[in-house]
């Protein structure tokens, strides 16, 4: 087999039209790190001209190479950047230049897809996103970005809400736009449906209103505490709700009422007096 074969085995590469050369290996270090560097060359003859749709083969020709750089899964714990040279191609009929188009990475994007499923591999584990983000080599931004590229931009058919739903917040990360992130659970089985990055009410309409109204309709019951865009969240999307306050923040806002009513007859003693004790 070929060194070019043996290369694209060894880093988990398909593309057919990818080319490696004999001396394609070099160890550098690139911002304080040692990489693996590979260099690569990728050429093909298109079907047709990505701007005009042109498919006759004699009015595309080769207009030179563009060299990208692409992050490659880590070899034997090196962080591993692949240069590749991309084939330019120039139309003769529109006049304009389009770049060849390899299946290792998305267009005009610089990361592997095996990256970024192997981070969302690692997001499936008990990991924290700056600490994929170190494991992986990218900023926690990035992190983020693969994981909402994940999440489905619409609701799939079988999407449906439950009889009993139960509505609360919690602090999450620093960086959703909220200062607290709202979580949804079906009140019967205790299954967790849905995590929003915010708990502001036009996030949650915005988040609600995907559903139908038929949906919508065929909850009974949303159990929360006394967060007052709830209650209006539920009377403008859920027709047949009822909203129940839960038992856990009835017994705490009477322990605070309590707390507030002792406090306040204290402070008529003197903290000296025998009653203030």
């Amino acid at each position: 087999m070929s060194i070019s074969h043996y290369t694209k085995e060894i880093l988990d590469i398909l593309d057919v039209n990818l080319t490696f050369e004999e001396d394609c290996f070099q160890k550098e270090a690139i911002n304080g790190d040692i990489c693996f560097v590979f260099y690569g060359q990728l050429s093909y003859r298109p079907q047709a001209c990505f701007h005009c749709g042109e498919e006759e083969t004699a009015c595309l020709m080769k207009w030179g190479f563009k060299e990208v750089t692409i992050q490659l899964n880590d070899v034997s714990e090196y962080k591993t950047l692949l240069k590749m040279k991309k084939q330019r191609f120039r139309c003769k009929t529109c006049g304009k230049t389009s770049i060849a188009e390899t299946s290792v990475a998305d267009r005009h994007c610089s990361i592997a897809r095996r990256v970024k499923l192997a981070i969302a591999e690692k997001l499936s584990q008990p990991l924290s996103m700056s600490m994929v983000a170190r494991l992986k080599h990218v900023s926690p931004a990035t992190v983020l970005r693969v994981l909402h590229s994940f999440k489905p931009k619409q609701l799939s058919p079988n999407t449906s809400l439950p009889e009993v739903l139960c509505f609360d917040e919690f602090q999450s990360v620093k960086r959703v736009s909220g200062a607290m992130s709202f979580i949804m659970m079906n009140g019967k089985t205790r299954q967790l449906l849905e995590i929003v990055a915010n708990r502001q009410l036009p996030h949650l309409e915005a988040y609600f209103a995907r559903y139908p109204r038929e949906e919508r309709a065929k909850v009974h019951y949303v159990v929360s505490d006394f967060y007052s865009p709830y209650a209006s969240l539920v009377k403008t999307l859920f027709p047949n709700a009822q909203l129940v306050i839960d038992r856990f923040h009835m017994s705490q806002h009477i322990g605070r009422a309590f707390q507030q009513q002792r406090k306040q007859v204290m402070n008529t003693f003197h903290r000296r007096q025998k009653e203030y004790k």
